[in-house]
C-alpha cells in the first residue's frame, strides 16, 4: 500500500506543477526599432465568474492577435500585444496592468494602437455604457454595474481621444452584445452601441452590430467563432481585396464592404436574425488598413478548408510568457519573486508580506521595470480583494458578522492604498473606484456617526446608485430612524427594480415599523430566484474515469474462542483497477456532484492460520477472494479557485454489485452480493492546453458502510469469520470536457 500512495502522491505533485507560474517584469518600448510601432490591447471573455458564458469570445481574441502577429497584420510582436482572456479578463487587470503596459510603450505620432473588445457588454444608459470584465456581478439589475466589475467604456473613450491626439491611429473594435439576457437588456445594447459610435474620439470605429442589435455565434465556421470577428479578420487576411483590382491592400472601404456583405446575410441564412456590424467612419474610406502578404494568405485559405466544422469551446487562456533578457541585480530579482511567493501565499501585510517587499523594492529600485510591476500587481490584488466585498454585499448576504466588518475595513484600507497608487496614472480609475471605497468604510464596523459619514459620501458620488441607498436604509433601520430607512429602501427599490437585496431590505424594514411586508418579500424571493437562474454555472459535461489502487478486506474472525481451529485471519493487500464513464454538474459556484458508474477487478486473500502446536511450522490456509463489480457512485466535489487549475475535495458514497466470485469463495466464505462505501478524496482539475478537456488526477479513499460478509454461508471458514469490511486507496484519472 505504501508503494502506491507515494507513486499517487508524486503523480498528484506533478498534476500540481504542470502549469508553474511565470512573472513578467514590466518591458519599455523597444527604442531599438525606428519610426512607427503597432500596439494592441485586447480582452476576450467567454467564461465569466457570475454571468452566463459565451462560446467564442476568448477564441475570437486569439484569432485576432494571431492576424496582428502574421505578416498582413504588421509581424506585431508579442511584446506589443497586452492580451486578457477570461479569469485574466478583470476590471483591475485591464486598468492596472494594461495601461501601465500601454505608458510604458510610449505611443507617438504615426504609431498603431489596436483595442479590441469581445465578450458581453451592456449599459445603464447612453451615457453609462460598459463593457463586462470577468468579475462582473449586476446581481440582475443594471444599476449594479456603477460597482460591478465592468470595464467603463467611457473612461476608455478619453484614453483614445489623448493618444488620438497625439497622432496615433486609434483602432476601437469591439465584438460585444452576444446576449440581450443582461439586466439591460435591448434597450442596453441599442444604448451601448449608440454611445459608442456618437462619442467618437478620434479613433476608427468597427463594431460587430448595430444598435439594438445581437451579435452571432456560429460553431460552424473556423471551429467557432463571432461572425464579425471572423469575417474581420478573413477580410484583412486578404480575402477583401478588390478582385477586379488588386493591389494587395485592404483600405477601410474594402473591408466595411466585405464584411457588410458576409455578416447580415450569413446571419440571416443561418440564424434568421438581423446583425449589420457598424463602421465608423467615412472619412476613412480610403484608409490602408491591412498590407496583403500573398503567402500568408495562402496559407490562410488553405486554414479554413482544413478547419473542422462545429467545434469551439472556450479556451483557458494559457499563455507562455517569455521573461525578456535583462540585466538583473540579484537582491531585486530575489526581493521580486519574494514579492510573488508573498502573493500566491496571499500573504498581503504583515512580516514577509507583498506589502513589505514591494516597499523593499520601491526603496532600493524606484521606477524599475520590476518595482512597476510589483506596484500594479499589489494594486490588483487590493482592488480585488475590494470587490469580492463589494459582490458579497450586493447578493445580500444576511447578518453580516462583526468578523465579516472588519474584513471590509480591511478591504477598504487596500482600496484606499490601491486608489493612491493608481491616481499617479489613471484619474478616472481611481475616480471611478472611490463609490466603493465609500461603501465598504460604510460597511465596517466603526460608530454610526462614522458609518453615515462615508455612506453619504458615496451619496454625492454616485446620487443615482440603488447600492448606496440601501445601505443607507440598513444604517437607518440600524439607528431606529424608521422614516429614513423606509425612504432610503423604497428609492433602492425604485432606482433598481430588478435587485432583490433591495426589496429584501424594504421587506426587512417594513416589518420592523410594523407595516405588511408580505408583497414586498414575495417579490425579493421571486428576484432572487431569477437571479440565481441566470447565474453563469459551466455547463454540464460526460467523461470516462480510470484509476488503480490496492484493496484490503479487514477480517474480524472469532479466534479466542477454544473451538475455534485458527490462531489468526489476516488479508492481504492485492491490486484494483477501475474503469468508467462520468456525468459532472453544477449545482452552484462552489458545489458540483459527479455520478459515475465503474466497473472494478480485484483480487485478493484470505489468510487463516491454524493452530499448532509450539514448535510446529506455522500452516496458513489462504482463501483467495476474487471478484468484479459494478459500482455506482455519488460525489460531491468542491472546488476551489485557483488561477490556472483548479484544486478540489470529494465526498460520498458508492452502491456496488458483485458480478462474480470465485466458486471456492461462494462455498466457503461467501460475500454478498451488494455493498455499501463511503468515500473522499482531493483532486485538482487541469484544463488541457488546446483542447475541450479537462484532465482531473484525484487520491481516493474509500471504506465499507456495510458488512460484506454474507451471514447465510455455512462454510467452513464462514463459521469462524464475523464480518468482512472493504479498504481502499486509489489514483484516479478522471477526463472530461469543459
Amino acid at each position: 500500500m505504501t508503494t502506491t500512495l507515494r507513486l499517487a502522491c508524486l503523480l498528484l505533485l506533478i498534476s500540481i506543477s504542470v502549469r508553474p507560474d511565470a512573472q513578467t517584469p514590466l518591458q519599455f518600448r523597444d527604442t531599438s526599432i525606428k519610426g512607427s510601432q503597432t500596439f494592441a490591447i485586447i480582452v476576450g471573455v467567454s467564461k465569466y465568474k457570475y454571468i452566463r458564458p459565451l462560446s467564442y469570445a476568448d477564441k475570437d481574441a486569439i484569432l485576432f492577435s494571431d492576424y496582428l502577429k502574421s505578416p498582413g497584420g504588421g509581424n506585431v510582436k508579442d511584446d506589443n500585444i497586452f492580451m486578457l482572456l477570461n479569469e485574466e479578463a478583470s476590471n483591475s487587470n485591464f486598468w492596472t496592468k494594461g495601461f501601465q503596459w500601454l505608458k510604458a510603450k510610449q505611443l507617438q505620432k504615426g504609431d498603431k494602437l489596436f483595442i479590441y473588445l469581445a465578450g458581453h457588454g451592456d449599459a445603464i444608459d447612453q451615457d453609462q455604457f460598459f463593457f463586462l470584465g470577468f468579475d462582473c456581478n449586476p446581481e440582475g439589475d443594471k444599476n449594479n454595474y456603477l460597482v460591478s466589475g465592468t470595464i467603463q467604456l467611457f473612461n476608455l473613450k478619453k484614453k483614445i481621444a489623448r493618444e488620438a491626439n497625439k497622432g496615433v491611429e486609434v483602432f476601437f473594435i469591439m465584438d460585444a452584445c452576444r446576449s440581450n439576457e443582461l439586466p439591460g437588456g435591448l434597450n442596453g445594447q441599442s444604448f451601448l452601441n449608440t454611445a459608442i459610435s456618437e462619442k467618437e474620439a478620434g479613433e476608427i470605429i468597427m463594431l460587430a452590430t448595430g444598435a439594438g442589435q445581437e451579435s452571432l455565434e456560429d460553431k460552424s465556421i473556423g471551429n467557432g467563432h463571432g461572425l464579425f470577428t471572423y469575417y474581420l479578420v478573413d477580410g484583412l487576411s486578404g480575402v477583401a481585396d478588390s478582385e477586379e483590382s488588386p493591389d494587395y491592400k485592404i483600405t477601410f472601404n474594402e473591408i466595411q464592404t466585405y464584411v457588410d456583405k458576409n455578416v447580415p446575410s450569413v446571419a440571416e441564412e443561418r440564424f434568421k436574425r438581423k446583425q449589420e456590424p457598424y463602421f465608423c467612419c467615412n472619412e476613412n474610406s480610403e484608409k490602408v488598413i491591412s498590407t496583403v502578404d500573398p503567402v500568408y494568405l495562402q496559407k490562410w485559405l488553405q486554414i479554413k478548408k482544413t478547419q473542422n466544422r462545429g467545434g469551439g469551446n472556450t479556451f483557458e487562456g494559457f499563455r507562455d510568457p517569455k521573461l525578456p533578457h535583462l540585466s538583473v541585480d540579484t537582491l531585486l530579482l530575489e526581493t521580486y519573486n519574494q514579492f510573488y511567493k508573498a502573493i500566491n501565499k496571499n500573504i498581503i501585510s504583515g512580516n514577509s508580506s507583498a506589502e513589505e517587499y514591494f516597499q523593499q523594492l520601491t526603496s532600493k529600485y524606484p521606477g524599475n521595470p520590476y518595482t512597476l510591476d510589483a506596484k500594479s500587481t499589489l494594486t490588483v490584488k487590493y482592488i480585488d480583494y475590494a470587490q469580492l466585498k463589494v459582490d458579497q454585499y450586493l447578493s445580500c448576504i444576511d447578518g453580516i458578522s462583526q468578523k465579516e466588518k472588519q474584513e471590509n475595513v480591511t478591504a477598504a484600507v487596500g482600496l484606499e492604498k490601491a486608489i493612491d497608487y493608481v491616481r499617479e496614472d489613471d484619474e478616472d480609475f481611481a475616480n471611478s473606484l472611490r463609490g466603493r471605497l465609500y461603501l465598504l468604510k460604510a460597511s465596517g464596523n466603526n460608530d454610526i456617526s462614522n458609518l453615515f459619514q462615508n455612506a453619504y459620501a458615496a451619496l454625492s458620488i454616485d446620487p443615482n446608485g440603488a447600492y448606496i441607498h440601501n445601505k443607507l436604509a440598513l444604517l437607518h433601520l440600524e439607528n431606529n430612524n424608521m422614516d429614513s430607512a423606509v425612504f432610503y429602501a423604497d428609492k433602492a427599490t425604485k432606482i433598481a427594480p430588478n435587485w432583490a437585496c433591495a426589496f429584501l431590505t424594504l421587506a426587512k424594514v417594513q416589518k420592523s415599523s410594523g407595516q405588511n411586508n408580505s408583497v414586498v418579500k414575495k417579490k425579493a424571493n421571486e428576484l432572487k430566484k431569477k437571479a440565481g437562474m441566470k447565474m453563469n454555472l459551466p455547463k454540464s459535461s460526460f467523461g470516462f474515469t480510470i484509476g488503480a489502487g490496492l484493496t484490503q478486506l479487514n477480517v474480524n474472525a472469532d479466534t479466542n474462542s477454544i473451538r475455534s481451529p485458527f490462531s489468526r485471519v489476516e488479508s492481504k493487500s492485492t491490486s484494483v483497477i477501475n474503469l468508467g464513464i462520468i456525468f459532472y454538474t453544477f449545482l452552484s459556484k462552489n458545489i458540483a456532484i459527479r455520478p459515475s458508474a465503474t466497473v472494478q477487478f480485484g483480487k485478493s486473500d484470505i489468510l487463516f492460520h491454524l493452530r499448532t502446536n509450539p514448535g510446529e511450522p506455522e500452516v496458513i490456509e489462504p482463501v483467495p477472494v476474487n471478484y468484479s463489480s459494478v459500482s455506482g457512485s455519488l460525489p460531491f466535489v468542491f472546488p476551489f479557485n485557483g488561477k490556472n487549475v483548479t484544486p478540489y475535495l470529494t465526498a460520498g458514497a458508492s452502491f456496488s454489485l458483485s458480478l462474480s466470485n470465485t466458486n471456492s469463495t461462494d462455498s466457503d466464505l461467501p460475500l454478498k452480493k451488494t455493498s455499501f462505501t463511503g468515500d473522499a478524496g482531493i483532486g485538482i482539475d487541469i484544463p488541457l492546453k488546446g483542447t475541450k478537456f479537462v484532465l482531473s488526477p484525484e487520491l481516493k479513499y474509500a471504506a465499507s458502510i456495510s458488512d460484506s460478509r454474507d451471514n447465510s454461508g455455512s462454510g467452513f471458514y464462514s463459521s469462524f469469520v464475523n464480518s468482512f469490511k472493504k479498504n481502499f486507496v486509489s489514483f484516479n484519472l478522471y477526463l472530461r470536457r469543459k
